[in-house]
């Protein structure tokens, strides 16, 4: 045990001169990623954006921290300052991602309810899955792992009450997670249905997926006129989910930053 502690120190001794070794400025002085925040937020962005290329180009099973160092540049120790693991790595990465698909769909819907942005949100994220094999095999080790999951459910938690709060849309802290706890478990099962042998529409599945979350927080009426929008718009839902996997994630400004 004494052994194993000693082993354990050293390695973080070793991440720790890493992460001070980071990055040299053009008239040699070491920049340190503490107290630069610029810099750090750069360096961040960076790791993310490669992580998320690995993942979309071979899968989670195949995106090590080796791989995202060799990909970004960015040094072992940097990475272990931002991030605990290859899980913590994949959380921020869908943070970012929910966040950057909410600013495109801004861009394209600007006089919408915020029930539209949150069911265009669920649209996107499950066309993408049915669009592309490989997000859709990361995913599912996403909504397989517990902290990863739980993760999710904390993220749309607050997307829902930034979205809704101060809206006819508000519910109390504890509906909010209730309701988004059922959503992502329908959104699971949409996800685990896709490689079901019994044919299935999946199309259809989403409708009715967006039409629950939608009667959960409006109207049954408000719920089929959303729906019904959301088929009409059919191919923009595509053309922003090929952006949000094809593009760096974007730093445009978000109506509803969260």
């Amino acid at each position: 045990k004494k052994q194993f502690t000693q082993v354990k120190m050293k390695q973080r001794g070793a991440w720790e001169v890493a992460r001070r070794k980071t990055y040299a400025s053009e008239d040699g002085n070491i920049q340190k990623l503490v107290g630069n925040h610029d810099h750090a937020s750069a360096v961040r962005a960076r790791i993310i954006n490669s992580a998320k290329c690995l993942l979309a180009e071979e899968g989670y099973s195949k995106t090590t921290i080796r791989k995202i160092v060799e990909h970004s540049g960015i040094l072992t120790g940097s990475i272990y300052y931002f991030f605990k693991n290859k899980e913590d790595i994949f959380h921020a990465i869908l943070l970012e991602l929910m966040r950057d698909c909410i600013r495109r769909i801004n861009l394209r819907f600007q006089n919408e309810s915020p029930l539209f942005i949150y069911a265009a949100v669920c649209q996107v994220e499950l066309k993408v899955l049915a669009d592309n094999q490989i997000v859709r095999d990361s995913y599912k080790k996403g909504y397989d792992s517990i902290i990863i999951f739980e993760g999710m459910i904390a993220q749309f938690h607050e997307m829902a009450r930034n979205l809704f709060n101060g809206t006819k849309y508000e519910r109390s802290d504890e509906e909010y997670y209730e309701n988004t706890l059922m959503i992502k478990g329908a959104m699971h099962a949409c996800l685990t249905e896709m490689s079901f042998r019994r044919p299935i529409s999946l199309p259809r599945s989403r409708e009715r997926l967006i039409r629950m979350a939608c009667e959960m927080f409006g109207t049954k009426k408000e719920a089929a006129e959303i729906a019904s929008k959301i088929r009409e718009y059919g191919s923009i839902w595509e053309d922003i989910g090929v952006e949000l996997v094809e593009k760096p994630i974007s730093s445009l400004p978000c109506e509803y930053e969260f």
